[in-house]
Formats: structure tokens, sequence, C-alpha cells
């Protein structure tokens, strides 16, 4: 008796005395807060990083032009664009570049189309007939979609946007009106697409937030009337303007187009609509949309493809996509699942989703699954951009315009970033707005490293990049980049 009552004893001793101990170690109240942290994300290049180095040649090539919104005045539509196009418009076997116009820069606001003149650009848009001065453009895409043999422009605008017909004779008409595709909203994004594979080009238009420029007063330098005043007003502010609906144009036999998104349920009203994209995300032969929404939860609508009628079905909150995040930019590629036992050089079939967000919220990285379920499979996205290494550098970074492309020619899909910030520098509330690097992402097979500090000096240079396109300009074998930058009146 009096043994176990002695073992007992024993035991509670060493039990209280080991948890004590334990205690003791796990005390964060006894440690260094500090201890191991560093002021921003650190990691080391591996051996193999392959050494890629950029130049910035605008200025030799003739691509000198500036365009921006003019005196600042800290309204939204100052800080949202522009987008970029690269595409052989004049059919001479190179390619040329469009800049869309945002307002009343040092070219009087009009558009920019340099001319590929082997080597050398010119600015030819007002002998090409798509300067448009009086215009807000925000974004371009290219298409022939008339089926002409001549790639067309469709420009976004705040207010009615411009389709240019190629005439093929380097010259451009606007047709938007005419052809039924111009609209009345402030529209950003755009994809053209066979949506009901009638063998005729379809257009999705993504619209942002009902903003009346004229109407919205310029904001001072303080609204409280103490000049140190540094916070947001809500001219900045997405949340403060109700959304707009997208639009869906279908094409008709005749060329003209039929706005049909309601109706086909791919209007997607609650969302602040800044990009779009058009693929088949599941492979069954029909397009579906992902659309990317600032403020507000993206959507995936899924093209049901039914023979009575063009259906979408909004597949955000079962698919895992329905980020509500401040999205900017998408680009698509077939990635693989390295987590899987896959690599990142292997496609497996399935489209995956880069979406580029605003500060402190994380770039995301949606890896497309089959899930077998009762019935069938189930498609199914998982955010990987943390395993793949593409997060926490991106926190303090405001990111638009994104593309895959094997830049070091090994195979393997690499990833660029425009990043621009859209909060102000310090100061007098209208100094601009904060520049910032982008980004120039390696794939190793397995995850992804920024290779932007080693790019040379013209990638090191901190801007306010909003779109961005990778082509092989100069026919030289390796793709280059082009980035647009906002310029603002100081």
């Amino acid at each position: 008796m009096i043994a176990a009552v002695l073992g007992t004893l024993a035991g509670t001793v060493f039990l209280a005395v080991a948890g004590f101990w334990v205690d003791r170690s796990q005390d964060t109240d006894l440690a260094d807060p500090s201890a191991g942290l560093t002021s921003r994300f650190e990691h080391s290049l591996p051996a193999n990083a392959p050494r890629i180095v950029f130049r910035d040649v605008a200025e030799n090539w003739g691509v000198i032009g500036d365009h921006g919104p003019g005196p600042r005045r800290r309204l939204l539509t100052e800080d949202t664009g522009s987008g970029v196009a690269v595409a052989d418009l004049d059919g001479d076997d190179d390619l040329d570049l469009f800049f869309p116009s945002f307002g009343t820069g040092s070219d009087g606001g009009a558009n920019l189309y340099y001319r590929n003149d082997g080597g050398r650009f010119s600015e030819v848009a007002a002998a090409m007939g798509v300067a448009d001065p009086s215009g807000f453009a925000m974004g371009a895409t290219t298409a022939d979609f008339d089926a002409d043999g001549d790639l067309d422009l469709y420009v976004t605008q705040v207010g009615a946007n411009r389709l240019y017909r190629n005439r093929g004779d380097g010259s451009f008409e606007d047709v938007a009106e005419l052809l039924g595709v111009a609209g009345d909203l402030w529209s950003v994004g755009a994809a053209w697409g066979d949506f009901d594979r009638d063998g005729r080009l379809d257009l999705y238009v993504a619209n942002y937030v009902r903003f009346d420029v004229e109407a919205t007063p310029a904001v001072a330098d303080s609204e409280a009337g103490d000049p140190s005043w540094q916070g947001v007003p809500y001219t900045l502010n997405p949340n403060a303007f109700d959304p707009c609906p997208n639009q869906l144009y279908r094409q008709r036999r005749d060329g003209t187009f039929e706005e049909i998104a309601l109706p086909t349920g791919a209007s997607d009203p609650a969302g602040r609509s800044l990009g779009a994209t058009a693929v088949d995300l599941d492979g069954d032969g029909w397009l579906d949309l992902y659309v990317a929404n600032d403020v507000s939860p993206n959507a995936l609508l899924h093209n049901v493809g039914d023979s009575d009628g063009l259906l979408f079905e909004d597949w955000s909150a079962r698919t895992g996509t329905a980020d509500p995040r401040g999205s900017m930019g998408i680009s698509v590629a077939d990635l693989g699942h390295p987590a899987d036992g896959g690599d990142l050089a292997k496609p497996d079939g399935l489209p995956d989703l880069f979406v580029s967000h605003w500060v402190a919220q994380e770039n995301a990285l949606y890896q497309a699954t089959r899930l077998s379920v009762a019935g069938g499979e189930r498609l199914e996205y998982r955010d990987r951009v943390r395993p793949l290494r593409l997060a926490e550098v991106s926190t303090d970074r405001v990111g638009w315009g994104t593309a895959f492309v094997d830049f070091d020619l090994d195979g393997r899909l690499d990833l660029a970033v425009a990043n621009g910030s859209t909060l102000e520098e310090p100061g007098d509330g209208t100094s601009g707005l904060i520049a910032q690097r982008s980004f120039l992402f390696w794939n190793d097979g397995s995850r992804f490293h920024d290779l932007a500090e080693a790019a040379g000096e013209a990638f090191r240079r901190p801007r306010v990049a909003r779109g961005l396109a990778m082509a092989d300009v100069d026919r030289d074998g390796d793709p280059d980049l082009i980035l647009t930058v906002t310029v603002v009146d100081r």
C-alpha cells in the first residue's frame, strides 16, 4: 500500500516538473519577439539560376512618347490605366506596339501606335486613324473579328469603346457604334472568343465601376484644411462606387453584334471587373470565362454549351476561385502539379490561373485538379502561391499586368508581373504614385525564384507600371518585355 502511494506521488511530481519545463520552454512572454525576423522576405537564388538581363531600349528604338492623366486630380481613373497591345497590325511580318492613352499627357492624350520599321519604331497613330485624342482609353486587344485576314483592334474606354477595323491599306476605321460594341460604361479588359462555336468571334468586355469623370470633383491636398493630411479620398476608393455589369457581344451572321450577357448568365453584375480571360478550363470544348474583380469576388463562368442557346453557370464558389481580394491581372498556363509528384514543366491538361493583387494581399496561383465525386468528376482549384514561393515576396507590391513565358528557353514557363502602387508618395498628396520594382520569376521545375535583382538596371528600376506584354519584338529568338508606365504631371 505504501509503495503504491509513493509510486503515485513520484509520478505526480515527475509530471509536474515535466509540465513546468515544457511551459517554460514554450513561454512566448519570455522570448525575444524580434528574433529571426527580417524587414523583407529573404531567399537565395539556386546555383543553377540563369543569367537573364534586360536592357531598356525604348529611347534607342524610338518608343519615346509619354502617356498619363496629366495634372493629378486624385481620381480613380488616373490610377487604373493603361494596357498595351503587341501585334502585326500592318501585315508586314513584324510586331507593332499600341499604347492606349488615358488622359492629357505630353502627347495631348492621344493613343500611341508605334510601327515596327525593322529595329526602329515610328509613331503613326494619327496617320493610321487610331490616335483618338478625345478618348480616355484603358486597354486594347487584337483579333481578326471579320475574318478578312487583317488584325483589328478593340480599345476599352471610360465611356464608349472603339472597334478599329483594319482596312488592309495601313489605316483603320472605328466601327464600334455601327456594329453594336461601343457601350457607354467604364470598360477595362476585353477578351475575344467563339463562345457559341458558330465560327464567328464574339467579344466579352469587363466593366469596372460607375464613375463620371466630369461630375466627380477633384480632391484638394487636404479635405480637412490641414496641409499634412494624408488620407485617401473617396474618389480613389473603388468601394465608393457601384459595380458595372459586364457585356457579352455575340456576333451575328451579318457582322453586327448583339449584347447577351444578362440572359446568358455572363454579366457578373456585382463584380468590379478589371480583366477577363476566355479559356476552356475543363476541356469540354467550350470557352469559359474567368473574371478578375477589384474588391469584389472573382467569377469563374462555366460555359454549359447548351445546344438550345449560350449559357454560363457561376462555378466560382464550387471551384474555390471566388477570390474577394483586389484582383488586377490574369495569366493562364498549364503548369502541372509538383506537390502531387509532377513537374512544373509537364502539363497535366488543365489550365491554371495566376492572379495579381493589391498591396498586402499576396498574389494567387490557382492550380486546377479533377476530383472524383458521386456521378463523375468535379473541377477544383487550390491556391499554391505559397509553396511555389510567389506569395510573401508580393505583399509589398501592387500587381497589374502579368504573363507566363519561357524567357530562358529551358522548356518551362516562367512568370513576369508588372508592379506599381496606387498609393501616393508621402508629401503634399499630389506628387504622384509610389514606384515599385516589377517581378521576373524563374521556374526551376518545382518552384519560382525572383530574378529581378539580377536582371539588369532596367529591371531593378522602380516604376509605376500597369500593362505588360511579352513578345519577341526584334525576332532574335528570345522574348522581350513591354511595360506601360503611368506618367503624372507634378
